[in-house]
Formats: C-alpha cells, sequence, structure tokens
C-alpha cells in the first residue's frame, strides 16, 4: 500500500510540474512579446516627440540646437506684437523636451537604456539600441 502511494505522489508531483512547464512556455513569451511592444511604442513616441522638439527649437531660434541637452535646457521664447504694434515676449514654463531619462554621463537615453545619437548639422536623432538604429 505505502508503494502505491509513493507512486500515486510521484505522478501527481511529476503532473503539477508539467502543468508548471507548459505554462511557463506560454506565460514567458508572451510576456516578454508585450514588454518589447511597450517599450517600442514608448521609443516611437519619444522619437517623434525629439524630433518635433528639434523642428520647433529651428523654427523659434532660426538654428539647430548645438545638443539634445540644450533642448532639455533651453525655454522657448516667442515674440509677438500686440494689436498696437507693441513686442512683448511670451515665455513658456516648460521646455523644449520635458523629463527625459538621461545616464550616468548626462546622455538622454531612449526606452532600452541606450543613449540617442543626435547630429547638429542635420538634425538627425536616432536610437543607438541595436535593431532600432534606423528607426
Amino acid at each position: 500500500m505505502t508503494r502505491v502511494r509513493g507512486i500515486e505522489a510521484l505522478v501527481e508531483t511529476l503532473s503539477v510540474m508539467v502543468f508548471i512547464s507548459v505554462l511557463l512556455v506560454i506565460v514567458i513569451p508572451r510576456f516578454y512579446s508585450s514588454s518589447r511592444d511597450i517599450k517600442e511604442t514608448a521609443l516611437r513616441i519619444e522619437l517623434s516627440n525629439l524630433r518635433g522638439a528639434i523642428n520647433f527649437f529651428a523654427m523659434l531660434e532660426k538654428r539647430l540646437p548645438a545638443s539634445l541637452a540644450e533642448l532639455a535646457e533651453k525655454k522657448a521664447v516667442i515674440s509677438k506684437r500686440d494689436v498696437e504694434g507693441r513686442d512683448y515676449k511670451v515665455v513658456f514654463e516648460g521646455r523644449f523636451v520635458e523629463a527625459m531619462t538621461e545616464d550616468a554621463g548626462g546622455r538622454i537615453t531612449d526606452t532600452f537604456g541606450n543613449p540617442y545619437v543626435y547630429d547638429p548639422k542635420t538634425g538627425r536623432v536616432a536610437s543607438t539600441t541595436k535593431g532600432y538604429e534606423g528607426w
């Protein structure tokens, strides 16, 4: 009788292990894929925001920013004329780029933790994460 119970316990243990293994095989890849999809979406949004900020900076300053750090540091100032022809300035409280993640060296990083590369001559910004350089 104890031998039969031992075999039953072994079969139950193996069944549970197989069940857990199947769950892990199904759940982990889906979780990893979902996490990657979220990071890719965030990267697209960040690149779009950076490119828009570079364009906005170029329109206001009549030049491209020297670095991405300049986008994060400088405030936008717009000169306007009122209806009587007087000049006045509107100062936005925010910067061209808000709340970007930085690495220990102060470089703005993408959602994968790698720094962006910026060409101040062309205004091109891109990720340095392998596989996403051409985005």
